[in-house]
């Protein structure tokens, strides 16, 4: 196996500290709180306040509107979605508009953020698709997290992002029917505290800020803040033994990194009820005092209806501002933007918000953007382009040994099965495999080494019409691909006979089958990988016919 974080980034441009402070010619770590300190005392309260905001918007490129907005507001960071992205390449000559423009209008450097998660969170066009946090999780490996984070932050970078908004601390069950799903690495605290401490780091190693979420976690809650208010009532001794424990951990990276703050309402910690984004003593007490933390806090969407259902955007932005969040976020809306913007303005002016709690956010932020600054790829590095796309030979093959991982994991016996022969398999047994893409079928029939018969999952195929099929093909065994809810539903509906000589490979959501779903067996993979059926093709036969009942896991 490879060598897992192969290279540090190179070549770091101090560029940055010159423009900040001309009359430096370097710029020594000793120094960097006093150099802090200097630009925070000549900055005017337009450029204070807008440091305070990490806004989003709806273009491509920028346009008239877009460039009168920054113009006038000098928003310190932006996050982008899909939305603001065609191509690897427009990205890139967005986010370096972006640069210069907010570095003309504030004499500062923007931080750039995106929700790089992996699996269904992701926004980048990177080949093949980044696997979630639980298949990360189910290799149990701190290098692969860490390599995966330094990967993920030169994709980052190579298109100008210096900001993600990950990784995923909440601990959560798979299995729970969370809204989390599989963007967590898993159920066990301590294995998401060093999986995130370790992603964590290579993210730092490419010099991206990390962004851990969505603390103080949601745990196993199936309700959504982004559609509503929602009170997590785990008790107190469970939120410190489970919930707290992946960012004590964090807390440990030191000032170049964020955490963003739930929109939950957590009575266990505050009796006053007020969503952690609001909260004082969630904010203050716990995650500065007791956890140590030193970094960036952020809010997550103030127009989530989990906050705007209490308060009005602009009302929210000050109190979760005058509770201890640092930046806070409005990601649609010019309208409500402008309305935040001269409300915390008048709130600063007034005394509200007073100015020394804003120039000790000043001084988190210009220390987070000292770190990220500009940065220059070595001319020796090879591009991480193809195409449009991103990719690279490193990134391809510690995604092949994570899906390997990832299959070795559900193969595994939950207990050790007796010694028992195990069977071969039969050369004249028909082997007959279902997909819903045709990725999956190509990729298995490439590398199996017998003859399968294979179908495509497509309009709405009903269950009578698969029992037909097999029928007429004598299959003996069937393998059903399954990657989202349609296919799931299918699994369910055939017939007791066709089920009991089945197994789905479920590449989806752990929700697509509960522990007392009426379906055929289930070996969980979670991970949609371009290679999928080919390791399941390699492994064929341990899947098929091995001994052990537990091999294929529910």
């Amino acid at each position: 196996m490879h060598k897992y974080i192969r290279e540090n980034i190179r070549n770091l441009s101090v560029t940055l500290w010159l423009m900040l402070f001309p009359h430096l010619v370097l710029a020594l770590p000793k120094n960097i709180d006093n150099l802090v300190e200097k630009k925070v005392a000549q900055m005017t309260l337009e450029e204070k306040v807008g440091q305070l905001f990490i806004v989003g918007f709806p273009q491509t490129k920028i346009d008239a509107s877009l460039e009168k907005f920054i113009a006038k507001h000098k928003p310190g960071s932006y996050l982008l979605f899909k939305r603001n992205i065609k191509n690897a390449e427009q990205i890139r000559t967005l986010n370096d508009q972006l640069y210069k423009l907010s570095f003309k209008v504030s004499k500062l450097p923007p931080l750039i953020a995106i929700d790089q998660e992996g699996g269904a969170v992701s926004r980048l066009p990177i080949v093949p698709a980044q696997p979630n946090a639980l298949a990360v999780g189910q290799t149990q490996s701190p290098l692969m997290a860490e390599e995966m984070g330094q990967i993920t932050g030169r994709f980052l970078r190579e298109v100008g992002f210096n900001m993600n908004l990950a990784p995923v601390l909440d601990v959560s069950d798979p299995f729970s029917g969370s809204f989390i799903g599989v963007r967590s690495f898993g159920s066990d605290p301590n294995l998401v505290r060093e999986l995130g401490f370790a992603y964590s780091k290579g993210l730092l190693k490419a010099r991206v800020v990390p962004t851990a979420k969505h603390f103080p976690g949601t745990g196993d809650l199936k309700a959504d803040p982004h559609h509503k208010v929602v009170e997590n009532n785990t008790p107190l001794d469970r939120l410190y033994s489970k919930d707290l424990l992946p960012y004590k951990g964090y807390a440990q990276l030191g000032p170049s990194v964020a955490v963003m703050l739930s929109h939950y309402i957590y009575p266990a910690l505050d009796e006053s009820k007020e969503p952690a984004s609001f909260s004082k003593k969630i904010i203050q007490d716990i995650l500065r005092r007791d956890l140590g933390y030193k970094g960036l806090i952020v809010t997550d969407d103030l127009q989530m209806q989990g906050s705007r259902q209490l308060l009005r955007p602009e009302a929210a932005a000050l109190k979760a501002l005058q509770a201890g969040a640092d930046i806070v976020m409005l990601t649609y809306s010019f309208a409500d933007q402008e309305k935040a913007f001269q409300y915390i303005k008048k709130s600063v002016a007034s005394g509200e918000l007073p100015m020394k709690a804003v120039d000790e956010k000043m001084k988190r932020i210009l220390t987070a953007k000292a770190f990220a600054n500009l940065y220059r790829r070595s001319p020796q590095s090879p591009s991480l382009f193809q195409g449009n796309s991103l990719t690279s030979n490193d990134y391809r093959e510690l995604e092949s040994t994570i899906l390997e991982r990832n299959l070795s994991a559900a193969l595994m016996p939950k207990d050790l099965p007796p010694k028992v022969q195990k069977r071969s398999m039969a050369s004249s047994e028909n082997i007959c495999l279902l997909a819903p893409n045709k990725k999956f079928l190509s990729s298995f029939q490439r590398a199996t080494k017998r003859s399968v018969k294979s179908r495509l999952l497509a309009g709405g195929v009903k269950a009578d019409t698969v029992k037909e099929w097999v029928q007429q093909q004598g299959c003996d065994k069937v393998l059903f691909a399954v990657t989202g809810p349609q296919t799931a539903g299918l699994t369910k509906a055939l017939a007791s006979s066709l089920k009991e000589k089945s197994i789905v490979i479920n590449l989806g959501s752990p929700k697509l089958f509960s522990k007392n779903s009426k379906s055929p067996r289930v070996m969980n993979l979670f991970f949609n990988h371009e290679d999928s059926g080919k390791k399941i093709a390699e492994h064929l036969d341990q899947i098929l016919y091995s001994s052990s009942t537990n091999l294929v896991l529910r």
